[in-house]
């Protein structure tokens, strides 16, 4: 059987695509998984040379109309034990495909970055991606609910600051000076310095890879191409 890094590294034509998109048919499981001669996984090579999103729609596509298909025929057999294991089937292949988008084994930039497929796609074709492998990051685990947080907190210790050193002051001065030191260097600054961290985490995630909330990122596939 082919190897799916060799087919995806010599598309050139549409029908080398379709090649591709037959090998992943029969072995989804693959698409998520890592050989130490290789950099990253399948979807890498597809993402990098353009072809990930139709090669994407094509799997897809043929994973719910083959599974709607089987489903039918072992409801009208009434064998349930089969309709619930083709829906764990499915499932599961779109488990193995989300997975290997969001895979960050690929190293670039003489191991400065660990990207995932989706670091080649441009922000249209990136959503496009996202909603048809059903890839969604919780509202708590979002970075920028996270900043707007560790931003809130800020502002609140720091309210609380103001008002804490007016009525200490206005009872010894001596005590709200030393409560300045003690205050300025607690939780108003943690949460700024947190805030930073998350602006640049913010930065740090459009130039390299997105969703890395998602789920747990894969090891491996670090050896060059």
């Amino acid at each position: 059987m082919d190897n799916l890094f060799e087919i995806a590294r010599g598309v050139v034509t549409k029908e080398d695509e379709n090649k591709f998109i037959e090998a992943c048919k029969k072995r989804v499981a693959c698409v998520a998984k890592h050989r130490i001669d290789e950099n990253g996984n399948p979807f890498h090579i597809a993402a990098s040379k353009g072809f990930l999103l139709s090669a994407l729609q094509g799997i897809i596509k043929y994973l719910e109309k083959d599974t709607e298909s089987k489903v039918k025929k072992a409801k009208e057999a009434k064998d349930w034990e089969k309709v619930k294991r083709l829906e764990k089937e499915f499932k599961n292949n779109k488990k193995y495909i989300k997975e290997a988008l969001l895979d960050k084994s690929y190293i670039k930039d003489d191991g400065k970055k660990a990207v995932s497929p989706l670091y080649f796609l441009d922000p249209a074709e990136r959503k496009e991606v996202k909603q048809i492998a059903d890839i969604k990051c919780g509202f708590i685990c979002n970075k920028k609910f996270h900043l707007c947080l560790y931003i809130a907190g800020a502002i609140v210790c720091a309210i609380a600051m103001c008002v804490s050193l007016y009525l200490l002051f206005s009872v010894s001065q001596s005590l709200a000076l030393a409560s300045i030191a003690t205050i300025a260097s607690g939780g108003s600054s943690y949460l700024l310095f947190k805030a930073c961290n998350e602006v640049y985490g913010l930065y740090n995630e459009s130039t390299i890879v997105t969703d890395p909330n998602v789920m747990q990122l894969l090891e491996g596939g670090l050896a060059p191409t």
